[in-house]
């Protein structure tokens, strides 16, 4: 069998159980058997497909048609440019998470001679961390999880580039072992109901649970996260969570109730969904933009311990 035939089938067959992408997809596991570059791919779609390769690639066909995230089959994902190490401990990164980096690094902007201290609460595989901490050199982060499996892999990651010596990884329920006043909090909580995570894509099914579960109506874990906050936030700080586009009035109101005197606002994502809530403070407000506030259209009124520092490199 040629190249370009097993690529052809195997989109085929991505597309009878209904995997978004097939083509891209189908090219990916190949090239991963392969070990081979795309512009190599390419110009090898004639070339027959030797028995050991065709078998590797066979294999992880089979992975994927089972339900395993691409991203645990090839054991990496992308996120905010840079390469992560991924597997079946760890969320894999979607780019909708992206928006958090933003706008933490939107809100120091203007202010690139501040050392910020940070808490990446759920961490999971640092990339959220990571990726602030590349481009806030000044920065100093916590990445807290309660998984110390993930923090094995976190820790792979901040190796891997180079920020170990201002990414410190911290075992414990989101803040409660922190002691140091903090002055942004970032996280990707849980935030899908118990309900939606047991009818989820069988790909879903195969992430950890505790990542994703956030309760009957999603908001168990950003409930705790913005009581612990109350203690660990500094006085002009600032609190960014994702959430799913529904929860939005809710979790806005619960941050206006927690913090009466902030900002409470969101952003939308590529889709034009509500995605990232955003809490500032009086002095923070006027430094992070585009963000919508409370009273617009997607807005519904309706709606302790010692620091247990894994490897601190």
């Amino acid at each position: 069998m040629r190249v370009g035939e097993w690529w052809a089938r195997t989109t085929e067959r991505l597309r009878k159980h209904v995997i978004a992408d097939a083509g891209i997809e189908a090219e990916v596991l190949l090239r991963h058997a392969m070990d081979m570059g795309r512009a190599d791919f390419f110009a090898a779609l004639d070339v027959q497909l030797d028995p050991p390769r065709k078998e590797l690639a066979d294999r992880l066909l089979q992975r994927r048609v089972a339900g395993e995230p691409l991203a645990y089959i090839l054991g990496n994902r992308e996120f905010y440019g840079l390469d992560f190490c991924v597997n079946p401990s760890v969320l894999v990164p979607r780019q909708e998470t992206e928006l958090l980096v933003d706008a933490v690094l939107e809100h120091y902007k203007e202010r690139p001679d501040q050392e910020p201290v940070i808490a990446d609460v759920g961490t999971g595989s640092g990339a959220i961390a990571i990726a602030i901490a590349r481009h806030l050199p000044r920065a100093a982060i916590y990445a807290t999880d309660s998984s110390h499996e993930a923090l094995m892999v976190a820790d792979v990651n901040r190796r891997r580039h180079s920020v170990t010596d201002r990414v410190q990884l911290v075992q414990c329920d989101l803040l409660e072992a922190l002691r140091e006043p903090i002055d942004v909090i970032v996280s990707n909580p849980p935030y899908l109901t118990t309900e939606e995570l047991t009818r989820g894509q069988p790909e879903i099914r195969r992430e950890p649970p505790h990542a994703l579960d956030g309760g009957k109506d999603g908001l168990d874990i950003t409930r705790q996260l913005l009581r612990q906050a109350r203690g660990h936030l500094r006085p002009e700080g600032l609190i960014v969570v994702e959430i799913a586009p529904q929860q939005l009035g809710p979790v806005m109101q619960m941050g206006t109730e927690a913090f009466p005197a902030a900002a409470v606002s969101f952003s939308l994502d590529l889709l034009d969904e509500p995605r990232i809530v955003s809490i500032m403070f009086p002095e923070s407000t006027s430094r992070l933009t585009r963000r919508r506030q409370a009273n617009d259209d997607h807005a519904s009124p309706d709606a302790a311990g010692e620091v247990h520092a894994l490897m601190p490199g």
